[in-house]
């Protein structure tokens, strides 16, 4: 099986792209912080040798993340100046189209999330059209395609905890097979962040390698 490209979904750590709740109970700097903290986890924690892609939002802060990234292989992509739904819809047919080939799209706020999840969505995939992590507050962490069914994300209430309930229906109506992987909790709020924070001073969080 050839290694679908992993697609990083990233709003830049900065005023309102911060989430609304962690930034009003902990402030923007430690907001900034955290959202920082846990796409560099999430990347560690992804297979390093699958082709990774990483898109953000706002667009022109690409340079910038460029320069966070380093020297590490990962290919930065601006996200369409857009609602979410939107830029999530564009980042995934676009990676679809590059890659002609299975994309796992993953976002960046769940720390629980690792090579076990992503490694379970590419098997998935070979004999499913989509696969869900669905998010304990009835949203995803992430998204496996095996292309682009145009329509996918019509008509998703954004935001709320219908989230996930709207995207398999939507599988139902337009003839896809899905599977559902485990649960897992985003970070959100303090109070989310202070649960993952056991999670992630672990020193056995994900190996960074997979076959």
């Amino acid at each position: 099986m050839d290694a679908p490209t992993l697609v990083l979904l990233l709003d830049y750590p900065e005023g309102e792209w911060l989430p609304a709740r962690l930034r009003a109970e902990l402030g923007d700097e430690f907001a900034a912080r955290i959202v920082r903290l846990l796409a560099e986890l999430q990347l560690a924690h992804l297979p390093q040798n699958w082709p990774t892609e990483l898109h953000v939002a706002p667009g022109e802060r690409v340079t910038e993340v460029r320069r966070w990234l380093g020297s590490k292989p990962i290919t930065v992509h601006a996200q369409l100046t857009a609602p979410w739904g939107e830029r999530l819809a564009q980042a995934a047919a676009e990676a679809t189209a590059r890659s002609d080939g299975m994309v796992i799209l993953v976002r960046s706020d769940c720390p629980y999330c690792g090579i076990e999840q992503v490694v379970a969505a590419a098997t998935a995939l070979i004999d499913q059209d989509v696969v869900l992590g669905p998010a304990t507050d009835g949203d995803f962490y992430l998204l496996g395609l095996r292309r682009w069914p145009e329509g996918l994300l019509h008509e998703v209430n954004w935001g709320t905890n219908q989230v996930l309930f709207a995207i398999t229906s939507r599988c139902t109506e337009l003839g896809l097979t899905y599977k559902l992987l485990d649960p897992l909790e985003r970070v959100a709020s303090e109070a989310s962040w202070d649960r993952a924070v056991t999670r992630i001073s672990k020193p056995d969080v994900g190996t960074g390698k997979a076959e």
